[in-house]
């Protein structure tokens, strides 16, 4: 090889990132460029089945790491989409709530495809000046509230959701008896239902009109409610709430194995995490990043690992495809 492609190759210290928003923001960005000299170059998904597409279709050729859900790494894995990490070069994993460090969703045969930088709950938002204090699923099944409702166009998060208001424990194991019972609650529900929502910024615009005062959501509303002057409340239902966890991944192929490494454990470090929850206002996994946090904020994001047996995590569903099928009746009905 020339001692100038060489030089070139060297100096290279770009990385193509396929990501959810919030980690591609210019903040992310300039803080990848100032604390590593790194250069992220993100593109946004809205969807991890949109981001399995996309690897599918061709995305393994453009990217260098993705940041997926923990229940999306085993098809990854088994797809030749991803690339495992060498736990040798996460050094700061040392600091991670061992939920998470140790996490066997995580691993496929044996193999690390990430330590979650990131972790939370999908759940209630609601406008506390219409509804008051909630903490109970029942909110979003509650007629009061007809017209006033909204819900994630997910099966995976809404069949979930059902499962948890009819007491079902395991959402994510369902028989084709339960699945049948949550589409009836949910078909019966339907006509509260404002709208079922794909993309974030749409129900956080109608929490802000108020068009919608109770929704299934993301924490990433909030903040920017608050900020709009609406009241809003965030809650884990008494019921239980969806859990989530995020990582840096390699995707299959990347020739920059070593840089997405060295982003990956920076993700974990104590500066990324304080950053991130006062940027995003989510849940770093790090445990040092946490005690940076005022005590107020600390409550703001939810943070209490003792709490995080109240979340069921996302899983691959027993039979995906029957998921898709129940809640498109339900949409139909």
């Amino acid at each position: 090889m020339p001692a100038s492609l060489r030089s070139a190759m060297a100096q290279d210290k770009s990385l193509s990132y396929f990501t959810w928003s919030s980690w591609g923001e210019e903040g992310f960005v300039k803080d990848a460029k100032q604390k590593l000299n790194l250069d992220l170059k993100p593109t946004f998904y809205s969807s991890s089945d949109e981001m399995m597409a996309k690897l599918r279709g061709g995305g393994t050729k453009i990217y260098d790491m993705i940041v997926p859900v923990q229940n999306y790494i085993e098809p990854a894995a088994k797809a030749g989409l991803i690339e495992p990490l060498n736990p040798a070069a996460l050094t700061n994993s040392k600091d991670i709530f061992e939920q998470f460090s140790q996490s066997q969703q995580w691993r496929v045969d044996g193999k690390l495809y990430g330590i979650p930088f990131v972790w939370g709950a999908n759940a209630m938002a609601f406008n506390r000046k219409e509804t008051g204090e909630l903490d109970s699923l029942s909110a979003l099944f509650d007629p009061k509230y007809k017209g006033r409702i909204a819900m994630r166009d997910e099966p995976e998060d809404t069949l979930a959701v059902a499962a948890m208001q009819l007491g079902i424990k395991q959402p994510y194991s369902m028989g084709e008896k339960e699945l049948q019972e949550v589409k009836k609650l949910l078909i019966a529900q339907k006509p509260l239902v404002r709208a079922y929502w794909k993309n974030v910024a749409d129900v956080q615009n109608m929490l802000a009109s108020g068009e919608v005062v109770v929704a299934w959501a993301f924490l990433a509303v909030i903040a920017p409610l608050l900020k709009a002057g609406v009241d809003a409340g965030w809650v884990w239902p008494k019921e239980g709430a969806v859990g989530w966890s995020e990582s840096i991944t390699p995707v299959k192929g990347t020739t920059k194995m070593k840089l997405v490494e060295e982003y990956a454990n920076f993700t974990l470090s104590p500066e990324y995490g304080e950053f991130m929850a006062r940027t995003t206002r989510y849940a770093p996994a790090s445990k040092p990043a946490i005690a940076r946090l005022e005590p107020q904020l600390v409550k703001d994001l939810g943070i209490d690992i003792n709490n995080v047996g109240r979340l069921v995590f996302k899983d691959i569903p027993k039979d995906k495809s029957r998921w898709n099928e129940i809640w498109n009746e339900v949409k139909a009905a």
